[in-house]
């Protein structure tokens, strides 16, 4: 054989087995491999609760979830982000999460990330917070860069930046308000820290320890007004009565770190983080000797006292439940409000008109 048929015979055959390789990767992708796996793996449960099933009811329902399981449907998955685009007019972002294509398995995942409540995957995605590259289904491209466990993302924070980055693409992602005056900025989400968790509120005490001599002029007026803001609303009778209801309407403005959900909060009365946000990631920086990195994510969205950090409890309706309460109870009752210390009459006689006194102005 000449030198010229063996060069041939070889380049053909690596050609062949390139070509080969190249169908076999594009036509029998890994993660067609992970997803049978799976529709396997829960096809078997499923086979275990129909056998173990006494209604019909539920047998039923059972066999319909196991048919579907023996005969699956192979198929990329993936989250839409929406980007820089405006889905109100239809417009497609040019981002896109595929990872549930092979993390197929939604309890797993729940398991691994308990707080998808409160940081929703379907408007984020994965890459957001652990990187990677999103649009790829290959395991190497897919993991380029990627950040596999909390402990990698927080090694990011070495300044400030990587902080700002996030708030800012998670402002990004996110869908617009109908309303254009409600305008999503990267201060609305200094809820999160740097792993999508919610951020810890470190309380006012370890705020206090170094600014009372910092910033001393701020913090003591702070402390003489706003954070007895809850005790004045523990002196309103309809408070001391024990209507919870009314409790519950008072905690989101005068407490701070309010949980809606778990109806917990940090601190009675507007304490530092009520404006500045969750201490963690700040304080984080001040405690490693990075001041000026604190001073940046603790002023983030607090400059001219914007609608967003005062607007949501500073607003002139925001003590109408009050009126509602007394009106409800009728002309008998007496109220106050704490800096006075004569009551008020409700103003409003027992067949609910107007008595002559009106009602005080509510602040």
């Amino acid at each position: 054989m000449s030198v010229q048929r063996l060069i041939f015979f070889v380049l053909s055959a690596l050609f062949f087995g390139s070509s080969m390789m190249w169908i076999n990767a594009e036509f029998n992708p890994k993660w067609v491999k992970y997803q049978k796996e799976y529709y396997a793996e829960q096809a078997e449960k499923t086979e275990l609760l129909f056998a173990a099933a006494t209604s019909v009811k539920e047998k039923e329902l059972l066999g319909k979830r196991l048919a579907a399981f023996r005969k699956p449907t192979y198929e990329v998955k993936q989250i839409l982000l929406k980007g820089d685009f405006s889905w109100s007019k239809r417009q497609n972002g040019n981002k896109v999460d595929r990872c549930t294509t092979c993390h197929i398995d939604e309890e797993k995942l729940k398991a691994s990330h308990p707080n998808t409540k409160e940081f929703p995957v379907d408007i984020y995605g994965c890459t957001v917070c652990h990187g990677g590259i999103g649009r790829a289904l290959g395991v190497e491209m897919a993991h380029e860069g990627m950040f596999y466990h909390k402990r990698q993302m927080e090694q990011r924070l070495v300044n400030a930046e990587p902080m700002f980055e996030f708030w800012s693409e998670l402002a990004t992602l996110t869908p617009e308000e109908a309303d254009p005056n409600n305008r999503i900025e990267m201060g609305d989400f200094r809820k999160y820290s740097i792993t999508g968790d919610k951020a810890i509120f470190v309380g006012s005490q370890k705020c206090i320890k170094c600014h009372k001599g910092l910033t001393s002029p701020h913090v003591e007026r702070w402390q003489r007004i706003k954070f007895k803001t809850f005790e004045r609303v523990k002196e309103a009778p309809d408070y001391i009565a024990g209507n919870e209801a009314y409790r519950k309407s008072c905690l989101k403005c005068h407490t701070t770190g309010y949980d809606e959900a778990t109806g917990k909060y940090s601190e009675e009365g507007v304490t530092c983080e009520a404006c500045h946000g969750p201490g963690e990631v700040f304080s984080y920086f001040m405690d490693i000797g990075k001041a000026p990195e604190g001073q940046k994510i603790a002023k983030v969205g607090t400059f001219g006292t914007p609608y967003n950090i005062c607007g949501p409890c500073h607003h002139s309706r925001g003590h109408e439940m009050r009126l509602k309460f007394f009106q409800e109870r009728g002309a008998s009752d007496e109220w106050f409000f704490p800096q006075h210390t004569t009551p008020y009459k409700t103003g409003v006689s027992e067949k609910g008109g107007a008595s002559s006194k009106s009602l005080p102005k509510i602040y």
